[in-house]
């Protein structure tokens, strides 16, 4: 299997100091004004798919996940035989690698696979037993990754999942707050106005 170029979007400084870290466990609190978590998670999609890995976007509803799909659909159209399965929200790539769309409305549903990588879109607002009995497990195979991307929702498992982070003694798990004002493509003027 030989690994594909795959021209991946331009990141900010940020999304890159996200994407180089080493941890295996990466959990992102963002305002819901436009820091780039959707980029970035398709961005790093792409890259596992390119080298023949499995990863998954899953979003907390069907039509929530359309947010992931739109953007990995848009990346995996610029590679040649690229397969894009449309009702399947299933992408192959010539590496053999994938990218899965997946919705969490049924954490059942998402038992079986083994993955290389996962991005929990918006998973404050998803049950915890989404990752706890069908994700988690499917990343122990090949000690796979994780990435959580959520706007805050109180004190759920989200927060539990933050304070892992702020642990001096977790080694897995890195956190970042991250403001809009972080994303040099949005206007200053634009952020002051959503304020």
């Amino acid at each position: 299997m030989q690994a594909i170029k795959v021209v991946l979007p331009q990141l900010h400084t940020r999304q890159m100091e996200v994407a180089s870290s080493p941890t295996r466990f990466r959990v992102l609190a963002c305002g819901r004004r436009r820091w780039g978590k959707t980029r970035l998670g398709s961005a790093l999609c792409m890259k596992i798919a390119s080298t023949g890995g499995r990863a998954w976007w899953v979003a907390p509803s069907y039509r929530m996940s359309e947010v992931g799909w739109r953007l990995i659909r848009r990346l995996a159209a610029q590679v040649p035989g690229a397969e894009i399965r449309q009702g399947d929200r299933l992408v192959i790539l010539p590496s053999r690698g994938e990218i899965q769309v997946r919705s969490a409305d049924n954490p059942d549903s998402l038992r079986g696979e083994g993955l290389d990588f996962v991005v929990l879109d918006e998973c404050a607002f998803m049950a915890e037993e989404a990752w706890t009995e069908a994700l988690r497990p499917a990343l122990a195979d090949h000690m796979g990754r994780a990435m959580f991307i959520s706007t805050p929702k109180g004190q759920n498992w989200f927060y539990r999942l933050w304070l892992r982070c702020i642990d001096p003694l977790q080694t897995e798990w890195q956190g970042w707050q991250l403001p809009t004002i972080d994303n040099p493509y949005i206007a200053d003027s634009e952020v002051e106005a959503a304020r």
